[in-house]
């Protein structure tokens, strides 16, 4: 259901007026009064029975006589008039758990938009002091405020916690009182007692660049960016949980050279060798044996984000995963982890309670038709419509060319002939097949192959009871368009590995084709169907290290990053970017701390690897690989969805047209439902942008603006900012271009290949993260045992299930704001047309909702569903009921 748009009223923002604006207190008493939105209302509030709100003036803070004169000034020109008692709401969340009526104490003083003092700053009135008992958990608190109407608009509120313990203050909104009427402040931040935080200062939810800001509220506003930028702190203090500086660091904090020698990681970032985005500044110190290594926090430490960052989360302990072990014996043993039977079929209800089922929802690939996930056309559809859509491209030249330096690889280019597939293109030539748009492949080789040696010597001495043994290969997969349905044909599997004398001799390759017949025997594998798995553990890889953890969670950070720093909270890009930037940084921080570094000492004595490098075949290398990528392909422009479609071959057409983009392959899910989607948001972009940008020229003129977008190209993703494609940001084009790219990246890219994880590689035997076993030679068969002896490990298998079931636990918390929510309530904004364009936005939403769920009820289009019957909802927008994420959530928070 599409959102209620709230009911502005003709308010004229304080950002807009070009002069103080004094009006007798109820003079606007047509104007309608907001009510607190939707979302503020979305959970029940324990009642307060015990609050009681004292308005007095506060003993400090109020104004002071130089700064009074002006507005005496003001008095005398216009009706005398009096101070007086306006009443608001307060909407705020307590975290502390357990507290049940704490004592909370807030001063809250408004600030004047339009009347300054000598300072140059908005005049106070006197501050009020909310005295109430709360509980945990969310309360909205009625509270009276003291403002002088010579004092004309409030534009924001001083707000001190004389409190012993911080609160998080989600709106305050005074409905009446102004003249203009109804004021809403959009606070979403925490507020600390006053010996950590002396004020905590919140605009209304007015938006203006800084050259249109009235000049009461310049200062503040100017103030308020230097302290997120840290500025006059000291440079090398460890940061507290209660500051609010934005920093950027290199990647120094994935190893731990301190806790051993083979725990060490190269500096991701600021180098030639292994250049990278920027992360999060913590402070915390260096290593003791490693001057150039950020020592590591201790695995229940409380990690460092600036503390509005830091919103729902606990601490996310280390999971504890069991002790190396055994390989799964047979797909039963497989099928019990999520209470199935022994054939994958879903028992009776008393059967699941008594299962003892660890993960209680079974991933789709097998939730309906348990076996067909060992069909081609199955494993083939999923390169168009499962966890890993964005790899596939098209052919264009034949055979296949590696880009790797022959002077150090040698010759690493495809071995895959024209008589291993014009067998199987129904009469074509390969040439044929490559000028009619028919030939297509997912390309793993170049990425893997360099490191592949090193990988199979896995594990190192000291690692044995931590990590398992390797076999892997660097894969090519061969692909053929059936043009009648759309469905794709596997035509060959090419597995690489180091020339094992020298690896300047180039690849030794096999290439296996599929069986003349398919023919899927219970109990029985083909060497066929081993390296299938073996090619999927490399899509594994890339799925979630360059285009998971590297194109959405590191790439997003530096954005975030800048955006504090350089544009004020009243920025209006700053407002339409913030729902997309919701919780990046802390689900990155506890990421680099036990998901993707290299490990840590446990209270007990034990050592904790991280969760990627037990789980993926590349371990200590993974993060490095995805380095290696991010040098060589990482493009900004080119993560626009139009841009990317035309550049991997599979559309052609116009980029800045993508409604008339034509699709090579008709029925692919992913491009189908993506470039609705991403119409969607560039349409609801453009209108945002037109409200606040007349011309190109604002653009350019916009300092903020210029400052957030520098700031990322040269210093957080400074390592690429000589790259041509970074837009100019000069022009209204550029600017609606870069946003829908940010807002895209962050939402629906993001979904498609997060969610999807658990729903195709959750199930160990169809997405392996990890090969142990060599294959066979073609045509030999293995038993059931033996392929599962040869792919993820129990262990394994158990690790990458618990980190790619986090959506499950958080769709089941209620916790995620969906694309085209608004987390800080219906009052994000003052300008009615804004609140129109996301209205309309809501609806485009819907319309693509539908859209998805006629085409996948659509029996032509087989991709949709597959043989294993699991429709393509990975880019449906709006939530679904379920224990399972359905639904595109705002930002990267998992």
């Amino acid at each position: 259901m599409m959102m209620q748009r709230p009911s502005y009223g003709q308010q004229t923002s304080p950002c807009r007026r070009a002069a103080p604006s004094i009006t007798a207190v109820g003079a606007s008493a047509a104007r309608p009064v907001l009510a607190l939105g939707a979302a503020a209302r979305s959970r029940p509030r324990k009642p307060q029975p015990n609050a009681c709100i004292v308005a007095q003036a506060a003993s400090s803070g109020n104004k002071t006589p130089a700064a009074a004169a002006p507005a005496r000034a003001v008095a005398d020109s216009a009706a005398a008039t009096t101070a007086v008692q306006v009443g608001g709401k307060l909407l705020l969340q307590n975290f502390a758990a357990g507290a049940e009526n704490s004592q909370l104490r807030l001063s809250i003083q408004l600030v004047s938009a339009t009347v300054a003092g000598s300072d140059g700053r908005g005049l106070k009135a006197e501050a009020a002091v909310l005295d109430a008992v709360v509980g945990s958990g969310e309360a909205e608190l009625d509270v009276g405020l003291t403002w002088d109407e010579e004092l004309g608009t409030p534009g924001a509120v001083i707000v001190k916690n004389l409190s012993d313990f911080p609160v998080y203050l989600k709106q305050l909104s005074v409905p009446s009182g102004f003249g203009g009427g109804a004021v809403h402040f959009a606070c979403n931040g925490w507020v600390y007692p006053v010996d950590k935080h002396p004020y905590r200062l919140f605009f209304t939810n007015d938006a203006c660049v800084k050259e249109e800001t009235p000049s009461a509220l310049l200062k503040y506003r100017e103030e308020e960016l230097s302290l997120l930028r840290g500025e006059g702190e000291s440079a090398d203090r460890p940061f507290q949980p209660w500051d609010r500086v934005y920093d950027y660091a290199v990647y120094n904090d994935l190893g731990n050279p301190d806790l051993r020698k083979d725990l060490a990681r190269p500096v991701m970032g600021g180098s030639q060798e292994y250049p990278y985005p920027r992360r999060l500044k913590t402070g915390r110190p260096a290593a003791k044996t490693d001057p150039r290594t950020e020592s590591r926090a201790p695995l229940d430490e409380e990690l460092y984000v600036p503390c509005d960052e830091r919103v729902g989360y606990d601490i996310i302990p280390a999971p504890a995963l069991p002790p190396l072990g055994e390989h799964f014996g047979s797909l039963a043993d497989v099928y019990r982890i999520f209470g199935l039977d022994d054939l994958g079929r879903l028992p009776d209800a008393k059967a699941i309670i008594n299962s003892n089922a660890l993960f209680p929802v079974a991933p789709a690939v097998i939730s309906v038709n348990p076996n067909n996930w060992r069909k081609d056309e199955e494993f083939a559809r999923q390169m168009l419509a499962g966890a890993n859509p964005v790899c596939i491209k098209r052919v264009t030249s034949f055979p296949l060319k590696s880009e790797l330096d022959r002077r150090v690889y040698g010759d690493q280019d495809s071995k895959i002939t024209k008589e291993h597939v014009e067998k199987n293109l129904g009469g074509m030539t390969v040439q044929q097949a490559v000028e009619e748009g028919r030939l297509y492949v997912v390309d793993h080789h170049d990425l893997v192959m360099p490191y592949l040696k090193r990988i199979n010597e896995l594990p190192g001495e000291e690692e044995k009871a931590e990590i398992s043994q390797r076999k892997v290969y660097a894969a090519r997969t061969l692909l053929f368009l059936n043009q009648d349905d759309s469905t794709l044909k596997p035509l060959a599997i090419e597995l690489s590995s180091p020339h094992p004398e020298n690896e300047q001799l180039g690849a030794v390759s096999a290439v296996y084709t599929p069986p003349d017949a398919e023919d899927i025997k219970a109990g029985t594998f083909s060497a066929w169907e081993v390296a299938k798995a073996h090619a999927t553990a490399n899509d594994t890889f890339e799925n979630n290290f360059v285009g998971h953890w590297l194109n959405t969670h590191a790439s997003m950070e530096p954005f975030v990053i800048a955006a504090n720093r350089q544009m004020s909270v009243l920025h209006p890009i700053h407002r339409l970017l913030k729902p997309h930037f919701r919780k990046t940084l802390h689900i990155n921080a506890v990421a680099r701390q036990i998901v993707v570094g290299s490990g840590d000492l446990r209270k007990d004595g034990s050592i904790f690897r991280s969760v990627y490098e037990v789980t993926y075949f590349p371990s200590k290398y993974s993060v490095e690989m995805s380095s290696k990528a991010y040098k060589k392909a990482w493009n900004f422009a080119e993560f626009a969805l139009p841009n990317d479609l035309i550049k991997r071959g599979v559309a052609r057409g116009d980029p800045k047209k993508p409604e008339e983009l034509e699709l090579l392959i008709k029925d692919y899910p992913y491009a189908v439902d993506g470039l609705e989607m991403w119409s969607a948001i560039k349409k609801w972009v453009s209108d945002y942008c037109a409200i606040y940008y007349a011309d190109d020229g604002a653009v350019a003129r916009d300092s903020e603006l210029q400052g957030w977008w520098g700031e990322v190209r040269n210093v957080g993703h400074g390592d690429l900012s000589d790259e041509p494609w970074w837009p100019a940001m000069d022009s209204r084009s550029d600017l609606i271009e870069a946003c829908t790219t940010i807002i895209w990246l962050g939402s629906a890219y993001h979904a498609a290949i997060s969610f999807a994880q658990y729903d195709y590689r959750g199930f160990a035997p169809n997405g392996p993260s990890l090969t142990t076993g060599p294959v066979p030679d073609a045509g030999k068969e293995v038993t059931e045992s033996e392929f599962l002896g040869s792919i993820s490990p129990v262990t394994e298998a158990l690790g990458y299930l618990a980190i790619s079931s986090f959506p499950v636990s958080l769709a089941a918390s209620g916790e995620e704001v969906y694309l085209g929510q608004r987390p800080d309530t219906e009052q994000w904004t003052s300008e009615q047309s804004a609140a129109m364009a996301l209205a309309e936005f809501q609806g485009r939403l819907n319309q693509v909702a539908e859209n998805i769920q006629r085409r996948n009820a659509d029996p032509e289009l087989k991709n949709r569903t597959g043989p294993v019957e699991a429709p393509y909802t990975h880019l449906m927008p709006t939530a679904q009921p379920g224990p399972v994420i359905r639904g595109i959530p705002n930002s990267v928070t998992i």
